[in-house]
């Protein structure tokens, strides 16, 4: 037992004399010791499944393209966006198996299922005798996140965002199966260490053989409860002895020997059809066959056994809350994933109730450990309460800077001011609305940010504090947060171009383009920065320096297809033929190299038209609307150009339609 309270010495408890208790604490009555034949197969089935995931990466690290990876949370992808992946397809698979088989793919698919096994074997080696952490509100956790994970994007998308975010439409189906990156979905590598401490080791140490499973992992949300479809269960004969050697090999916390005894199958959700059991029993009593579902079945004995807990029911809702509140408290916090956070939710729930027994009870143990003995608090007892009161005090720290961003996120969401207002230099004051939900982010933002340690994963506060210091015309603290920000990580060109708007914003024209040249001027490589820049010196009628600009960055980089666009767009608007033929020659060849472009049409006859070739012009037009339907600019220029051509009958209803659709996107 892992956990243990010393029985009142005023009452009587009437044991059965059993033999010696095996490693996971049961007590099988058989002549020999129990053994499962199927725990070496399992892990070969298992090392296989990972030697695949391995030669996967390095067909990736060494092609450049692979399919996508074959992950279930791939699936979140779908619910979100309607981007139908590998991962849909396999977990939409291993869904409908289990709906058959069972839950068959977490005992012999699972990486994770794995990870504890082998945990649980270097602790039985170590005389570690993990116990199941028996709890009824926790067992609904994984379908919680299930839903979460799966679930709530559409709702969110169908029911509520149509109210709340109009602008958030249904992009329809689509595939993806293949990436170049296979990387950019999982977390970072330094991750991995911490995941596989906590939701290997320590769940095993805490919650029991597969604990995650049981308690965290939110595929298994759904495995568990469809796994009550399945007609393929484990069945027993009439050579069943009871003995109780399938209860003591199970590594998936079903006391099999009730079961069997009670329904004449296992039933819990929990099996994972690893058929320890099976191999196991002495009589060969036990097999996997076909029948009733468990969701029909009916007990063969007038009262079935009891579920074990370790909890009260009030306990039960208070360490619910524990797990909930340590969930979203990690959740997000320094890129935590989910898989990641629900398994530190599940570690934190035991040692709050591990902290309240010690605390309250007489006599508490955690295996080996003695944690209090007749009402005194042994040394290591005192350890365990103070190094778990500190987790759980960090857990409500990083909860609350975690809290104070989301409420942040939530004000900003509601800041809706294009960049193009707030960085033009006019200083427009915000609606009364817009301001109050700026201000209440911005300190919200503040303070999650004063409570971090400052590092890599602070600059996204940093960034939208500047941002709503903007909105609020605040250009001066906006601009020493990023300076801060640019001294402290170095300037990069995400920074370098921030301080540049703030400098335009706040009515410093000559300072912003002063900052963006020099800017430019050290570091040739920042297109996003020359091309902000260039369009500023356009803007503000300096042709000349823009195109000086332009066409040094082409002769630097004459490949450079943004390079390329931004000189072809200066020299079809010249004030020449020359230009315009030059500019011309360049926008066919980034027709070259990316056809199709209805934009570098549009740049086309924009300079088709400046050297009078009107028909050539109107064609180009007319090709770019049909690839963008949508854009009212190419319709404006189609009209524009047939007015100008004196064929008013056909140019005004084109005009008239441009004017609506750009007043209907400006309502957007």
């Amino acid at each position: 037992m892992s956990c243990e309270t010393r029985p009142s010495a005023t009452k009587a408890i009437s044991l059965p004399v059993l033999g010696a208790a095996d490693a996971d604490g049961h007590a099988p009555k058989g002549p020999r010791a129990p053994h499962s034949s199927m725990g070496r197969r399992r892990a070969i089935v298992l090392g296989t499944i990972q030697l695949l995931m391995i030669l996967h990466i390095a067909q990736w690290l060494w092609t450049g393209t692979t399919i996508k990876p074959i992950e279930p949370s791939e699936s979140m992808e779908t619910a979100k966006d309607g981007v139908i992946t590998v991962g849909t397809v396999f977990f939409a698979l291993a869904l409908l198996s289990t709906a058959v088989l069972g839950r068959w793919f977490c005992g012999w698919g699972c990486h994770v299922v794995m990870l504890q096994d082998w945990c649980g074997h270097l602790m039985k080696k170590a005389g570690i005798r993990p116990r199941l952490f028996r709890s009824r509100l926790l067992l609904w956790l994984p379908l919680a996140l299930a839903v979460y994970m799966f679930l709530w994007p559409v709702l969110y998308r169908f029911a509520i965002a149509p109210y709340t975010r109009p602008e958030l439409q249904w992009p329809g189906f689509t595939t993806s199966f293949t990436t170049s990156d296979f990387w950019s979905t999982f977390p970072g590598w330094l991750m991995a260490v911490p995941f596989l401490a906590v939701c290997g080791f320590l769940t095993v140490y805490l919650l029991g053989a597969k604990g995650y499973c049981t308690y965290a992992c939110p595929y298994g949300g759904f495995f568990a409860p469809l796994d009550e479809l399945s007609p393929l269960r484990i069945r027993v004969s009439d050579a069943c002895t009871q003995c109780g050697h399938c209860t003591a090999v199970c590594t998936s916390n079903v006391r099999v020997h009730e079961e069997v005894r009670d329904w004449k199958m296992v039933v819990d959700q929990g099996c994972m059809k690893c058929m320890d059991c099976v191999t196991a029993c002495p009589e060969q009593a036990l097999r996997v066959g076909w029948g009733t579902p468990a969701f029909l079945a009916k007990p063969v004995v007038e009262r079935p056994a009891a579920r074990r807990h370790d909890l009260t029911m009030n306990q039960e809702l208070a360490l619910a809350a524990v797990a909930v509140g340590s969930f979203f408290a990690v959740r997000g916090a320094i890129g935590v994933p989910l898989l990641f956070a629900s398994g530190i939710a599940a570690c934190a729930t035991f040692l709050a109730w591990l902290l309240w027994r010690t605390l309250t009870e007489r006599d508490v143990r955690l295996h080996r450990f003695q944690l209090k003995r007749e009402g005194r608090v042994s040394g290591v007892g005192a350890a365990c309460g103070v190094g778990t009161a500190a987790i759980l005090a960090g857990l409500v720290y990083v909860g609350t800077v975690n809290a104070a961003i989301a409420f942040g996120d939530f004000q900003l969401s509601r800041v809706q001011v294009p960049p193009e207002v707030v960085f033009s230099g006019t200083r427009a004051e915000p609606e009364a609305p817009v301001r109050a939900a700026a201000e209440r982010g911005r300190a919200l933002y503040t303070f999650a940010s004063e409570w971090s340690p400052r590092g890599p994963w602070t600059r996204a506060l940093e960034e939208r504090e500047a941002w709503l210091s903007a909105v609020l015309l605040d250009y001066g603290r906006a601009e020493s947060i990023l300076r801060a920000l640019a001294e402290r990580e170095g300037l990069d060109e995400p920074t370098a171009a921030g301080i540049a708007r703030v400098l335009r914003g706040s009515g410093d024209l000559a300072g912003a383009l002063e900052w963006s040249r020099a800017q430019w001027e050290a570091n040739p490589a920042w297109a996003g920065l020359r091309e902000e820049l260039v369009t500023w010196l356009t803007a503000d009628g300096r042709r000349a320096e823009a195109l000086a600009i332009a066409r040094a960055a082409y002769d630097r980089a004459p490949d450079d297809l943004t390079a390329m666009r931004r000189l072809s767009l200066l020299l079809s608007e010249g004030e020449t033929p020359a230009e315009r033929e030059e500019g011309l020659r360049l926008i066919d060849r980034t027709l070259e190299i990316a056809p199709g472009n209805p934009y570098a049409l549009r740049a086309r006859a924009v300079a088709l038209r400046g050297l009078s070739r009107y028909a050539e012009a109107e064609a180009d037009l007319r090709m770019a609307i049909e690839l963008a339907p949508d854009e009212w600019r190419f319709w404006q220029d189609l009209g524009e150009l047939l007015m100008s051509t004196d064929r008013v009958r056909e140019g005004a209803p084109i005009l008239k339609k441009a004017g609506e659709m750009r007043q209907a996107a400006m309502g957007r």
